[in-house]
């Protein structure tokens, strides 16, 4: 286990509901997704007063700033710019808006709370959640992103430097920590070299449980070599969805891949041998 807090908590603090002049509304994109302007338009076009909900902003010592609700703010801002036509009993409307204000936030916090905010409601995607805890300096994608900077790797693209699945990497951290998605990161390469696949995070999950669990008796090269010999990483993959599912005939949920992961990872290295042998854990229970 990683032993280290990454939670989304956030402290105790004030928080209040007042009128705000939208116009006075700052934006600070290390906080939350970036300002889509044109979607943002939109909205303005088409707003109803009554159905704008309650933006949730932060007060900073230089202002206000938009946490949740951005685009709804800056709707407003377009609409009292007169840069979007709408009728004199809208205009009005905006021309302050309730909004939940809270005070005494860390960046790292308000990170947290655009997450929290929004995580239910699936708006926000898995490469948007990385950057911006990553950005606001939130100890789970800091200590995250130091790793794949380590190996030269970046979220999001599909390239031999490129790292998708990153929800499965932050997964691999919370439960084992930094150092083991490091040392995953390393066995995978030892065995297939730099390639799009190689970064699996399914697979890389099924490393770290076994590292994890078996430390003691698994070496990490050798470990290499015998993942190796099971054919390329999307060929191994296929063994993993093969475990799963069951030969396709059930569903594979995010803790049956993993568990499909840690046995293919395990019989791996079990191989042949009768010494050293790893427990395989039953993929049906």
């Amino acid at each position: 286990m990683s032993g280290k807090d990454y939670s989304y908590d956030i402290p105790d603090h004030p928080i209040e509901y007042i009128k705000v002049d939208p116009m006075t509304i700052k934006f600070d994109p290390r906080a939350q997704r970036n300002l889509n302007k044109a979607r943002a338009q939109a909205i303005a076009e088409k707003l109803v007063p009554t159905a704008l909900g309650t933006p949730i902003l932060s007060h900073r010592e230089d202002g206000l700033y938009a946490v949740d609700g951005m685009h709804r703010v800056y709707a407003c801002q377009l609409i009292l710019s007169g840069k979007v036509s709408v009728s004199e009993e809208v205009r009005k409307a905006v021309q302050t808006i309730t909004c939940e204000v809270h005070s005494g936030l860390s960046m790292a916090n308000e990170a947290s709370l655009f997450i929290i905010k929004n995580k239910e409601s699936s708006k926000v995607g898995a490469n948007d959640e990385f950057r911006i805890g990553r950005l606001a300096g939130h100890p789970l994608f800091v200590d995250t992103n130091t790793v794949l900077e380590k190996h030269q790797l970046k979220v999001g693209s599909r390239s031999v430097n490129g790292l998708r699945g990153i929800k499965g990497i932050l997964g691999i951290v919370i439960e084992y920590g930094p150092e083991s998605l490091d040392e995953a990161l390393t066995i995978a390469e030892d065995a297939w070299g730099r390639t799009p696949d190689t970064w699996d995070s399914v697979i890389l999950g099924g490393i770290a449980t076994v590292m994890s669990k078996h430390s003691g008796v698994v070496k990490p090269k050798v470990l290499a070599e015998r993942l190796q010999r099971q054919g390329n990483p999307v060929n191994f993959r296929q063994k993993i969805h093969n475990l799963a599912t069951n030969g396709n005939t059930r569903a594979d949920g995010t803790k049956g891949r993993l568990k499909a992961a840690h046995i293919a990872v395990a019989s791996a290295w079990n191989g042949s041998r009768r010494t050293n042998r790893l427990p395989i854990p039953n993929i049906f229970e």
